[in-house]
C-alpha cells in the first residue's frame, strides 16, 4: 500500500541534512567540484571497483574462491551505478516526524557479493535464530501461551516490554561486525565450513562487502563506517546475528537468568 505524505519541504530538507551531519555512520570521501565533479566521482568509483576485483583475484589465486564463483562475483564497472541516499518520513509516532534513511543498492558495486553471502548465510542463520524469533502474530500468541501454561515461566508480576532498536542497521564498526559474525559461526558450525565455504573465506568476502559501500548525497560521496545499506537483505542478516549474540551474552549474567528475549 502506498502512502502519501504532505509536509513542509524546507523542514523535511533540514531534518535530512541534520541527520547526515550528525550521523557517526557516514564519512565524507569526496566533494563534487564544479566543472569536473562527475569525472572525479566516476574515477573514485572505478578505483574502488578495481580494488575489489584485485582482492577477489587474490582470493582466487590463494584457492579461497573457485573460478566459477570468482567470475560470478567480479564487478563490471560499466554496469555499476553510484548509490544515492534518500529519506522517507516515519509517522508512527503522534505529533512527531522522524526520517528514515535509505540507500539504493541494486546496481551498486557490492550488490553481487551481498546477494551471494546472504543466500549462503540466511537459511543457516534463520534456523539458529528460530528459537528466539517470533515469525508472526499467531506464533507470538502460541509462544506466549506456551510460556504461561506449559512452561509456567510467566507470573502475575512478570513485566513485558518492547525494545525498538533505532540503529539496527548501524550497530557497530565493520571490524566488530566481522568479529561478531566470526564468533557466531564458530559457536554454531560443527565443521569449520558452511556449504563448503570456510569461516575465514566468509570473513574475507564480508570485509570486501562492508568496506566498499559508498553513496552520494547533495554533492558529496560518503562511505559507510558502520554496517551496510538497509536496502540489502544481507544487512538484515548481519544485524540479526549481532543482536542474537548480544542476547546470548546478556543472558549469561546473573541478573538476566529470569529474562526471556524474543525478536519480532
Amino acid at each position: 500500500m502506498n502512502t502519501l505524505y504532505l509536509g513542509n519541504r524546507q523542514e523535511f530538507e533540514t531534518k535530512a541534512i541534520d541527520y547526515v551531519s550528525k550521523s557517526d555512520a557516514y564519512k565524507v570521501l569526496l566533494k563534487k567540484d564544479k566543472g569536473n565533479g562527475d569525472q572525479k566521482w566516476q574515477t573514485e568509483l572505478n578505483q574502488m571497483v578495481e580494488s575489489m576485483n584485485l582482492l577477489l583475484e587474490s582470493l582466487k589465486n590463494h584457492e579461497f574462491l573457485n573460478v566459477d564463483l570468482y567470475n560470478g562475483l567480479l564487478v563490471d564497472a560499466s554496469k555499476v551505478k553510484l548509490p544515492y541516499l534518500y529519506f522517507l518520513p516515519d509517522v508512527s509516532k503522534e505529533n512527531e516526524i522522524s526520517l528514515v534513511p535509505y540507500i539504493t543498492s541494486q546496481h551498486s558495486a557490492t550488490w553481487k557479493i551481498s546477494k551471494y553471502l546472504n543466500e549462503l548465510l540466511r537459511p543457516f542463520v534463520d534456523k539458529i535464530l528460530s528459537t528466539t524469533t517470533f515469525r508472526d502474530e499467531p506464533d507470538f500468541m502460541y509462544q506466549l501461551y506456551d510460556h504461561i501454561f506449559t512452561k509456567h515461566e510467566l507470573q502475575s508480576t512478570t513485566l513485558l516490554c518492547a525494545i525498538k532498536i533505532t540503529n539496527f542497521y548501524t550497530l557497530d564498526t565493520h571490524k566488530n561486525m566481522i568479529d561478531i559474525v566470526d564468533c557466531f559461526l564458530e559457536d554454531n558450525l560443527v565443521p569449520n565450513k558452511l556449504e563448503q565455504v570456510t569461516i575465514q573465506n566468509i570473513k574475507n568476502l564480508l570485509h570486501i562487502f562492508l568496506y566498499n559501500n559508498i553513496f552520494y548525497y547533495k554533492d558529496h560521496i560518503y562511505t559507510l563506517t558502520k554496517d551496510s545499506p538497509n536496502t540489502m537483505p544481507l544487512s538484515d542478516t548481519l544485524s540479526n546475528i549481532y543482536v542474537f549474540v548480544w542476547q546470548k551474552q546478556n543472558l549469561k549474567t546473573a541478573t538476566a537468568k529470569q529474562r526471556i528475549f524474543r525478536k519480532i
